[in-house]
């Protein structure tokens, strides 16, 4: 078999021993250690004493790659807030795996992703086929910068997501990524992936176009200053009503970036509203005199897109086994816009469309890294997949 995988979820609450527990379970899974563990923790867990959990049972050797999220999803398994963690191991003859680590990514941005593309691409034997990057979303970074230095060194797609913690935390704290037995902040990692497997890439957006164009007359960074002339915290207060937190209605609302010489956009969301500045707090920068057009989803649309994003894969695996699958679903669409109930029926619609039974590991991120027209993009309100197939 060119692919070796196996995904292991669990609610346990005592964290160094979930870690053990798993790292058995992975143990137990694979003739050889795998090349790889790919691990997903709630922010309630203590992230150290998970990982050294982990490596009390498989070695501190052993590669580890991933962050904190506000879910893990596992097939037929969706844990949100509480103690949840998820690790999937990748191995087997026919699989090469490389993995890095890139610190204080909010400076010289650029920079920090080539060299973690750098580290990758000499990792690994040939190309990669793809790479998985996760990256602390909370430090000041623009994710654009990241994905730009990245694609520059290795020119393949790139999914994965921002790091997240509990949607039910009333002011923003930290997020972490995990590399080895090290937890981080300010920090990236990534794994890239090459051998003897197919990689099939699906992806499905839960907004449409409102039909109301707006231009950023004043932005900073990250922070969308006026709309228009206009606070931009004062328009998403005429739209929404209140916006004192950030409810259901209020994310409801997004700003769609215009991608030149198509029709598509690239979807922004309100990660907070200031109301003493009324800047919007956005994930990447924004530059002032954009033509934006404000967007808005429903449950019905977000539903609809997943369904045909699972049709669409089982179409193009058609004959063909998915190994492994690698799920990142925005953090604002699951339990704080379609609830527990309609997020489990969503995901196990998903699961049911791909053929067989892969390892499945999915985590909630505040930020998806999806490819668009053969490059890496950030988006919100999005759910993306990477299969591992035959």
């Amino acid at each position: 078999m060119p692919v070796a995988a196996a995904s292991f979820m669990t609610h346990s609450a005592n964290s160094r021993e979930t870690g053990r527990t798993l790292a058995r379970q992975l143990q137990e899974s694979f003739r050889e250690p795998p090349s790889l563990v790919v691990s997903y923790l709630t922010v309630n867990h203590d992230q150290e004493g998970f990982l050294e959990g982990l490596g009390d049972v498989l070695g501190r050797e052993i590669a580890v790659v991933g962050c904190s999220t506000q879910g893990v999803v596992g097939r037929g398994f969706i844990r949100e807030e509480g103690y949840a963690a998820g690790v999937m191991g990748l191995g087997g003859a026919g699989v090469s795996v490389a993995n890095g680590v890139v610190h204080d990514i909010q400076d010289d941005t650029l920079e920090k992703g080539r060299a973690l593309g750098r580290t990758i691409r000499q990792g690994l034997p040939s190309a990669p086929s793809a790479v998985v990057l996760h990256y602390d979303a909370l430090c000041g970074v623009d994710p654009d910068r990241l994905l730009e230095g990245l694609f520059r060194e290795l020119g393949c797609p790139i999914l994965g997501g921002a790091a997240a913690h509990s949607f039910s935390y009333q002011a923003l704290r930290e997020t972490y990524v995990y590399h080895g037995t090290q937890v981080a902040t300010r920090a990236a990692v990534a794994f890239g992936i090459c051998g003897d497997f197919r990689v099939e890439i699906a992806h499905a957006h839960g907004c449409s176009p409102a039909g109301v164009e707006l231009t950023v007359t004043r932005a900073r960074d990250n922070l969308l200053f006026e709309l228009d002339g206009a606070r931009a915290s004062d328009v998403w207060e005429e739209i929404c009503g209140d916006i004192s937190t950030l409810s259901s209605q209020v994310t409801a609302l997004a700003i769609g970036v215009p991608q030149p010489g198509s029709d598509q956009y690239l979807v922004r969301s309100a990660y907070s509203i200031d109301p003493e500045s009324g800047a919007i707090v956005l994930g990447p920068a924004i530059p002032e005199g954009t033509k934006i057009m404000l967007h808005h989803r429903s449950i019905e649309e977000v539903l609809e897109g997943s369904r045909r994003m699972g049709e669409s894969l089982a179409a193009r695996l058609a004959g063909r086994s998915a190994r492994a699958v690698f799920g990142f679903e925005c953090g604002a669409r699951t339990r704080p816009f379609l609830g527990d109930e309609a997020t489990l029926a969503e995901n196990l619609g998903v699961q049911r469309a791909v053929a067989g039974e892969p390892a499945w590991i999915g985590m909630f991120p505040w930020g998806e890294l999806v490819p668009v027209a053969g490059r890496p993009a950030f988006h919100n309100y999005a759910y993306s997949l990477l299969v591992l197939a035959d």
